[in-house]
């Protein structure tokens, strides 16, 4: 699977590539500074070429007019000559003079300064054919130290100004020094925290992994590629654990309802469900049957309920033995198969199926009420642990199939032993099945019955009488009334019933499973009665199990409704009626109140099963 960062800004690629950009950008700018340093120190000799070179001039100008203005010709002969050497001198020494302070642009000041003398000298001189040399060097003399005191003030502010420009180096330079170090500091510190140390957290974890430890307390919150890599490979790790936990959990489940509640315990803690359920396919009704829901909410799913395969795409899912993710706002807009309406009016808005890769036709149903809630990597989560899932519920299934197919043997054994005719075992088992529906919803004992508890009456009610297979035919099949004696034995077939099932309970449990409880209950205490006066043990009230408190009322109502050798059906009036006058004395009030109730779903199943 495929796994990007969120944005090209937390990639790695995108980090390292600007750490380098800024380490190159520093490089530049410390290259240009020195070019910049380089070209600086050229203008700042020429400055100072320029300063020896005007305090020369103004040196010579001085003195040279000095010595002329006091020994100035009286003839024209001399004046010629002096216009060839002092005229000549003269001329170069102010055209230098302009040369040089031309170039010194950062000294505008003294440019103007000396235009103003420039100007003055060349007013006096006057014609440049015949100049006055003599006025010139009188007006020389005469601003000395003028002329002196800006040669001078040239040579102070040039040193000045390379003083200052050597100061303003050094603070760059510092600021250079500075910006280097820092940007090569946060570059470790980036190369440490976004690869050195998340590289070294995903060796720990990867060596944690190979030791077989998958939890770890250390974290990587990178979003980079590195954290990326660790979030793969802590998924890994994650359902690696979840299959190493279902692995254990396989051989802990004892039966179909331990198995769902281990799988919803583990998958609880990776999945956003609410319900755990397992639907089979019933292929000779055409529909399938939501067989078992295991949740820690109070969700209207109905266990046992049938719903049509007619437009269910399930039903395909099921042949191709694909997982199936459906999302309430996506999937199941304008779909009207039975399931899928079953499922949204009871809440589910997101659905995860996962069919076994068998020939059960069985279903795993993972169930959200949140919309929107599944995804494809929980999708792909289930299909990794597909052959630990399958594997839980085919052993479960197949142990339970085995010992209740046993032990339901033996009571149908016990059952055609019995005088008693018909479908006696259907008819009460689903009269107690349905007594324990209702004392679910509103009794005192609701907090006691689950859905587990009422497949368990389901089950185990039709074993109530196993214990006649101890009873001898001389008793079980006596036509008449029974003597005292015989009645003490034949009262005695609860307790041989419990210790049958017990047996059972006592090879299992050393197999590591427990499945009679509610079976050792139900044949051992179905002949109490909550005045204390029953049998075998005279247990009164509450110390009757009240699976045995329920399966009494069914089976008594079976018994006097159905037509036997020795006697005909009761009306159903008359059952009643000897319900009333035996509650609290017989029968558990809250029972008896439950199966007034009931009575509706009852005579429905006497209507269909009753014996004629």
């Amino acid at each position: 699977m495929k796994i990007a960062p969120s944005s090209i800004y937390h990639t790695l690629r995108f980090q390292i590539t600007a750490v380098i950009i800024l380490l190159i950008s520093v490089l530049v700018i410390n290259t240009l500074f020195s070019f910049y340093s380089e070209s600086q120190r050229r203008h700042d000799y020429n400055a100072l070429q320029s300063s020896g070179s005007t305090q020369q001039l103004f040196s010579s100008l001085i003195s040279r007019s000095t010595q002329y203005a006091s020994a100035a010709p009286r003839d024209w002969d001399t004046y010629f000559r002096d216009l060839g050497m002092y005229g000549e001198d003269l001329n170069n020494i102010i055209l230098k003079l302009d040369t040089t302070l031309l170039a010194l642009n950062d000294l505008p000041d003294i440019q103007q300064q000396w235009q103003i003398y420039s100007q003055e000298i060349h007013k006096v001189r006057g014609d440049l054919a015949e100049p006055k040399l003599e006025s010139v060097a009188q007006w020389v003399v005469a601003h000395q130290a003028e002329l002196e005191a800006l040669s001078q003030q040239i040579d102070t502010r040039i040193k000045t100004m390379l003083e200052q420009q050597l100061e303003k180096q050094r603070l760059i330079n510092i600021a250079l020094l500075a910006l280097s170090l820092l940007v090569g500091l946060s570059a470790l510190f980036a190369l440490n925290r976004f690869f050195s140390r998340p590289l070294q957290s995903i060796l720990a974890r990867l060596q944690h992994l190979a030791q077989g430890k998958t939890s770890s307390d250390d974290a990587i919150t990178s979003r980079n590629e590195m954290g990326t890599i660790y979030s793969a490979i802590d998924e890994l790790a994650l359902n690696l654990d979840t299959t190493f936990n279902l692995t254990r959990s396989v051989n802990q489940a004892t039966s179909v309802d331990s198995a769902l509640c281990f799988v919803y315990r583990e998958y609880q803690q990776r999945l956003p469900i609410d319900a755990l359920c397992l639907i089979r396919d019933s292929n000779d009704t055409q529909s399938l049957l939501l067989e078992r829901v295991h949740s820690d909410q109070q969700l209207r799913l109905q266990e046992n309920s049938r719903h049509s395969k007619l437009r269910c795409e399930l039903c395909s899912m099921i042949e191709l033995s694909e997982p199936l993710l459906w999302q309430e706002d996506t999937d199941w807009n304008g779909k009207h198969s039975a399931l899928a309406t079953y499922l949204h009016d009871a809440g589910i808005n997101s659905a995860l199926f996962f069919p076994f890769n068998n020939q059960s036709g069985s279903v795993l149903l993972f169930a959200s009420t949140q919309p929107s809630a599944f995804n494809e990597k929980h999708l792909q989560l289930l299909k990794n642990a597909g052959g630990q899932l399958q594997h839980a519920f085919e052993k479960t299934e197949l142990v339970e199939s085995l010992v209740i197919s046993a032990v339901s043997g033996l009571s149908k054994l016990a059952e055609s032993r019995d005088p008693e005719t018909g479908d006696h075992l259907a008819r009460m088992s689903q009269y107690s099945m349905i007594l324990a529906e209702e004392l679910s919803h509103d009794s005192l004992y609701q907090d006691q019955i689950d859905n587990r508890y009422i497949r368990d009456i389901l089950r185990f009610s039709p074993m109530h009488d196993i214990g006649k297979v101890g009873i001898a035919d001389s008793i079980l099949l006596k036509p008449g009334r029974l003597t005292g004696e015989e009645r003490h034995d034949m009262e005695f077939h609860p307790a041989i019933g419990g210790e049958v099932l017990k047996r059972c309970e006592e090879q299992l449990n050393a197999s590591g499973h427990s499945m009679f409880t509610t079976g050792i209950e139900i044949a051992e205490g179905h002949h109490e009665k909550w005045d204390g006066s029953g049998y075998p043990h005279g247990w009164k009230g509450k110390e009757i199990p009240l699976s045995a408190r329920i399966v009494a009322v069914a089976d008594v109502f079976d018994a006097l409704t159905s037509k036997r050798p020795y006697k005909e059906a009761w009306p159903v009036e008359k059952a009643l009626k000897l319900f009333d006058e035996e509650s609290g004395k017989h029968f558990d009030p809250e029972v008896i109140n439950a199966f007034h109730r009931a009575l509706p779903k009852m005579l429905e199943v006497y209507e269909r099963l009753k014996h004629v």
